[in-house]
């Protein structure tokens, strides 16, 4: 024993330890008794493990030499010693015993349920069982994974399986033969497929893209596998069969494969095992999905790659791909081609030869193809023939089949031609932005940098809405107002997220192959009013603009929010190109759901502080009062604002009120304008005057000229001023400021009994449909209304003489004749066209060029007329200014040819048919010396002098006076 008495031997208890530490027994009987288990368990480590020690840490003060003398104060000494030697062994004790209650605890009791410590180790147990573990290696039994890391090696869910590839059967194949119309560059795929052995065929789902890989790969299989078949069939007589226990799969597998779209991730990784999947001479086709998922997107690397391991087997893969898909960046490499249209047209005509082949009328051919060539047909259908897609002239080829076989009837096949564009509106927007991505998902970066998968597909829906509403458009304005439709959707999606917009990552190409559209060339005004080149950009077909907007404000109600606040926008921009579209289509929607297009669109906008926001929705109130009942609420709406106390309501309703289409009695309408410009001592005058001229640039130009002058026979007061200013509106304003096409009405139908409405007419207004703005049947008056004057003929009011009623004139005839007269002075274009115009026209002008109020302003629009009448007889193509007149043989005709083209010269022909009525005396007709002689003398531009004698020999010739007619040739 050492001198700390710790020591290889046993070590000696004095009797007062051996009476301290209990005995083993005792130990026993306190555990029988009840006592704490670890209590016991303590006291055993008392009495075995520390007891060598006893000497030291027990009892270190003990006295070792029990034969010397005791001294008193060492006993003293040795009482104090115990003690604090009790209290050690106490502190001792206690950390012994919380160290073993602790070994109890749940060990994930604080941060968990309790026992979930004895659940886990349930479910290893349970794992275990599962697998067989051996060494350093892992075996996996009876067990899926998706995929997992071993160290620094990733394993996926299919590294150790062959991939998945399903058989073309040959049926297939051979039906494909027979339907199959090659495109004008197949040739030139053929050859690159063949050449570089895969074939990145890339177009918009529906384009036939995947059944042209096919027959690509039909037609070089059966080429390569011909001379191999017969080569493998001389082995196989030379050599004798051989049993293998491997999976012949070369064997069994047919020579056009699919590939199974859960192996897309061999195309980035085990690029091996996909073509020991296939046959020699074979070739596989897949077709990668739209949207992003659990699988590496193939570079151009992993091309090479595969090329050279088909290459050496003579196979052949084709990978179809769209633009907008995670693989769209294959296109532009080398390996990328289009897949170009299908001859639309071509395809149509065989599949109704292949349905009316064994129809027994030697005419049932000839019938189908005019109905496809009919304008009810092509109206309904609103999609050019040879913009169809492959399926859809397989539809169109039975519907007309059985329209000539009389199992569809005429408005079955109209209704079901219609539903080709509504089909392809629903296919677009099927999907198009999924749901916000979830927390675990919006954790794993910052809110401005995580990424949202879906933006592409919005920001492709939203240029499918903006080209519905700008169609026919300048592409950068398309552009631009689908940017900021899609910043609104992707807000709505993701409201505490900054979107950005993507620059130099635009495939302008797959987009508009995408959408259905294409560039064209086209003019612009929106400068100077000059018409300049610009791109534009449109559906390629009518019915699909409408189709799309019907699609998204019917089927998508939690659009209609981003989509509102984007046309309140448009109404800000300073192009009008792009705030009037935008404010015809929110009147077309409004009709949708009246309340609320008023409630959201239109209300808020009528009270804006600018006027351009005020036309809008004067324009979207137009618009949405083409028909009944809306026309009635619109009425009522427009009727009470031009009474508001509101000063910006009463605008928007005298504008509202020059469309013609609101209030159906003409002098009724005027009254209101006339009692919005009288408010405020005529603060809105001028927007009153300038929706008189809107009503009388069409068809109501007699009744309302007839009105006008009547008002400006008084002597003063709000009428007088109003018409003076309508006049001068008239004198300076072209006919392509003011008109607008009114379409057929109940008044005068189409002379050839065609439906009144356009192309989409066809299809039901409730749904998809769209229509050509026209007047519609009156509201039939309540009772009494034949009490009540007549406002058109002043009959029934006290004191008034009553006047002929005068005749509305045609919409169609007004239509068509002031489209060919759209740079025309908008009076002289309708004084020509309008019947019953021309006299109360001719006097009201001379009116205003009368009254000193308006003498001159007038005066000045009478210079316009002069000088776009020289502008006009100029001859093109001769030297100098060589006028018509001065080639026509013989006197010049006065009066204008309304059923010909507009030749050079006839606005000088119109204006010395209609200038006499409008000189009355000897004034007028120094007046307009005077002016002819001014504008020769002028510094600029000057007028000549043969112009300026024609014109003053004509009026000579033709006298002067309200009677004075000239050579009438109407």
């Amino acid at each position: 024993m050492n001198g700390d008495g710790v020591g290889g031997g046993p070590v000696a208890v004095g009797p007062q330890d051996a009476a301290r530490a209990p005995s083993p027994r005792e130990q026993y009987d306190q555990y029988d008794q009840g006592g704490d288990r670890d209590r016991g368990s303590s006291g055993r480590d008392d009495a075995q493990g520390h007891g060598r020690a006893q000497g030291r840490d027990e009892d270190p003060g003990r006295d070792r030499n029990p034969g010397r003398d005791k001294d008193p104060g060492r006993d003293k000494d040795q009482k104090n010693t115990d003690a604090q030697a009790g209290e050690d062994r106490a502190e001792w004790r206690a950390r012994q015993e919380e160290r073993f209650r602790e070994a109890m605890r749940d060990p994930l009791g604080d941060d968990s349920v309790p026992g979930e410590a004895r659940a886990a180790a349930r479910a290893q147990r349970a794992a275990q069982a599962r697998f067989d573990v051996r060494g350093n290696s892992s075996v996996f039994d009876r067990s899926r994974f998706a995929h997992a890391h071993f160290g620094d090696v990733y394993v996926g869910a299919r590294d150790g399986a062959a991939p998945v590839f399903g058989d073309v059967p040959e049926d297939e194949l051979d039906r494909l033969r027979q339907v199959y119309r090659p495109p004008a560059g197949y040739p030139a795929l053929k050859e690159v497929l063949r050449g570089r052995r895969v074939l990145v065929l890339g177009g918009p789902s529906g384009t036939g893209r995947l059944t042209t890989g096919l027959c690509l790969l039909d037609e070089l299989t059966a080429a390569a596998c011909e001379p191999a078949s017969a080569t493998r069939t001389q082995e196989t007589a030379a050599t004798p069969v051989q049993e293998t226990s491997a999976t012949p799969v070369q064997e069994t597998r047919g020579r056009v494969t699919r590939l199974a779209p859960s192996d897309l991730g061999l195309m980035s990784g085990n690029v091996d095992s996909l073509v020991d999947g296939v046959p020699d001479g074979g070739g596989f086709i897949v077709q990668f999905p739209e949207l992003p998922g659990d699988w590496t997107a193939p570079q151009e690397p992993h091309l090479d790659a595969l090329a050279a391991r088909l290459a050496a087997k003579r196979a052949y893969a084709v990978l179809v791909v769209s633009p907008s898909s995670p693989v769209g960046h294959l296109l532009t490499g080398r390996y990328g081609r289009p897949c170009p249209p299908a001859p639309a047209e071509e395809l149509l005509s065989w599949q109704l030869m292949r349905h009316l082949s064994d129809e027994p009328d030697p005419d049932a051919l000839a019938r189908s193809e005019q109905i496809l060539a009919h304008p009810l047909f092509l109206n309904a259908l609103g999609v050019p023939p040879e913009a169809l897609r492959p399926s859809e002239t397989e539809s169109l080829a039975d519907w007309v089949a059985r329209h000539v076989r009389g199992e569809m009837s005429r408005e079955d096949l109209l209704e079901a031609c219609a539903e080709v564009a509504r089909q392809q509106a629903r296919a677009w927007f099927t999907g198009t932005a999924g749901p916000v991505p979830s927390a675990g998902d919006r954790g794993r970066t910052t809110a401005n940098d995580r990424a949202d998968d879906a933006q592409d597909r919005v920001r492709e829906a939203a240029f499918r809405i903006a080209l519905a509403v700008l169609d026919g458009e300048a592409f950068s304005a398309v552009a631009d107002a689908a940017e900021l439709l899609a910043q609104e959707i992707l807000t709505a999606r993701e409201p505490d997220r900054t979107h950005g917009r993507p620059v130099f990552a635009e495939n302008l190409e797959g987009l508009l192959a995408a959408c259905r559209a294409e560039l064209r060339g086209g003019e612009e005004e929106s400068v100077g009013g000059v018409p300049v080149p610009v791109r534009t950009v449109a559906y390629r077909g009518e019915a699909l603009a409408a189709s799309v907007l019907a699609e998204v404000w019917h089927r998508h109600h939690a659009a209609r929010g981003p989509v509102v606040r984007w046309l309140r926008k448009l109404a800000g921009d300073a192009r009008p190109q792009v705030w009037v579209r935008a404010a015809v289509v929110a009147g077309e929607l409004s009709t949708a759901d009246l309340g609320y297009g008023f409630t959201e669109l239109i209300r808020p906008l009528a009270v804006a502080g600018d006027t351009r926001r005020r036309f809008f929705a004067a324009t979207a109130l137009g618009q949405a009062a083409g028909r009944e009942p809306y026309r009635s609420a619109v009425r009522a709406v427009v009727t009470d604002w031009a009474d508001a106390p509101v000063a910006a309501l009463r605008w928007t309703a005298a504008l509202t009120l020059g469309f013609g289409r609101i209030v159906d009695d003409t002098h009724s309408a005027l009254e209101l304008l006339c009692a919005v410009g009288s408010r405020d001592e005529g603060a809105q005058s001028l927007v009153a005057s300038y929706g008189v001229v809107r009503l009388t640039a069409g068809s109501r130009a007699g009744e309302a000229a007839t009105v006008l002058r009547e008002w400006s026979d008084e002597t003063s007061g709000e009428r007088l001023h109003l018409a003076l200013l309508s006049a001068v509106r008239l004198f300076c304003a072209r006919t392509d400021e003011m008109w607008q096409p009114e379409g057929p009405d109940e008044y005068h139908p189409p002379a050839d009994g065609s439906p009144s409405a356009g192309p989409a007419s066809l299809v039901p207004a409730a749904y998809g449909g769209t229509r050509v703005p026209g007047r519609v049947p009156a509201v039939p008056r309540g009772p009494g209304s034949e009490h009540r004057p007549d406002s058109r003929t002043g009959a029934g009011r006290p004191g008034a003489v009553p006047r002929p009623p005068v005749p509305r004139a045609s919409t169609v005839l007004t239509d068509a004749e002031l489209a060919r007269r759209i740079h025309w002075p908008l009076a002289l274009a309708v004084a020509v066209v309008v019947e019953g115009a021309a006299e109360p026209l001719a006097d009201l002008l001379w009116r205003a060029l009368d009254s000193h109020l308006s003498a001159e302003a007038a005066t000045e629009g009478l210079r316009m007329w002069l000088r776009a009448a020289e502008a006009d007889a100029v001859l093109p193509g001769h030297a100098g200014r060589t006028y018509a007149f001065e080639e026509e043989s013989g006197a010049p005709e006065a009066g204008p040819d309304a059923a010909a083209a507009t030749p050079p010269g006839e606005i000088l022909r119109a204006l010395l048919w209609l200038l006499p009525r409008m000189v009355r005396d000897r004034r007028d007709a120094a007046r307009l010396r005077w002016l002819l002689r001014t504008m020769s003398a002028a510094p600029e531009e000057p007028m000549t002098e043969v112009f300026e004698r024609h014109v003053l020999a004509a009026m000579a010739a033709m006298g002067s006076g309200p009677r004075a007619r000239g050579k009438e040739q109407r």
